[in-house]
């Protein structure tokens, strides 16, 4: 990866973080750890999730240029087919991640294999509005993320 692309990325994760997630906030922590039980049940359904958020990265490549990193790949400009091929092998790895940068807003969209969420970094303005209408109509939720 180009040493100016790794330092924008490790310089997004710094920056004010939304999540496109499949609740609409944060969910509180419960003594009988509920969460948890119900997210192993998702974590076995989670097809339509990884469908919803790959139509939410290709609808946003229409409109922004991305560079894409991953554990295994770094690709500046991808091809629509190539775009897709790293998202869904992203998704197949439970550890692996892919770090999505549009370099015209300076917004970078990361997930990790075994999460049921994307973080948004460092989103404003027209790319923020977007996302978020891309996110309610695939049936999830953007909100800021606590804490981050």
């Amino acid at each position: 990866m180009h040493r100016d692309i790794s330092e924008r990325v490790e310089a997004l994760f710094e920056k004010e973080a939304y999540l496109i997630d499949i609740f609409p906030k944060t969910v509180p922590r419960k003594d009988d750890d509920r969460y948890f039980v119900v997210e192993k049940y998702l974590q076995r359904s989670r097809a339509g999730f990884e469908s919803a958020l790959a139509r939410i990265v290709i609808k946003l490549y229409c409109y922004y240029d991305m560079s894409v990193v991953t554990q295994d790949t770094e690709l500046e400009a991808p091809a629509p087919e190539q775009l897709i091929a790293v998202i869904e092998n992203g998704y197949s790895k439970a550890s692996g991640f892919v770090n999505i940068l549009l370099p015209e807003c300076d917004t970078l969209l990361a997930f990790s294999g075994g999460d049921l969420y994307m973080t948004v970094y460092n989103a404003s303005g027209d790319v923020k509005e977007l996302i978020s209408q891309l996110a309610r109509a695939e049936g999830l939720f953007f909100y800021r993320a606590p804490g981050i």
